[in-house]
């Protein structure tokens, strides 16, 4: 398809553009409420490709946590605790005010 100016005779070619490439590229930051079972505990922005919400799993099992589960559930991070929620919920408090 060629598209036309009314007002000269310059005529601009459309090019095709792979929708699949521009979804490949991070456009905007993704942000995720995070809770511990149930209680909202902060927010994890990921900045850059490299950054994945299971650097927060990562994280706390480098704290020595790792009696947990977790999953993503639209914009939220979801972690169940069975033991020590509350030492985790702080742990997770200071990761996110660090960063």
């Amino acid at each position: 398809m060629i598209y036309g100016n009314n007002n000269s005779n310059n005529m601009l070619p459309l090019t095709n553009v792979d929708n699949k490439e521009i979804n490949d590229v991070k456009l905007n930051e993704d942000q995720y409420e995070v809770y511990v079972n149930g209680d909202f505990v902060g927010r994890k922005t990921l900045k850059t490709q490299g950054e994945n919400l299971t650097d927060i799993d990562d994280f706390l099992r480098n704290q020595g946590f790792s009696n947990f589960t977790s999953s993503v559930d639209g914009d939220h991070y979801k972690i169940q605790a069975d033991q020590q929620s509350n030492d985790l919920s702080n742990a997770l408090s200071v990761y996110f005010n660090n960063r």
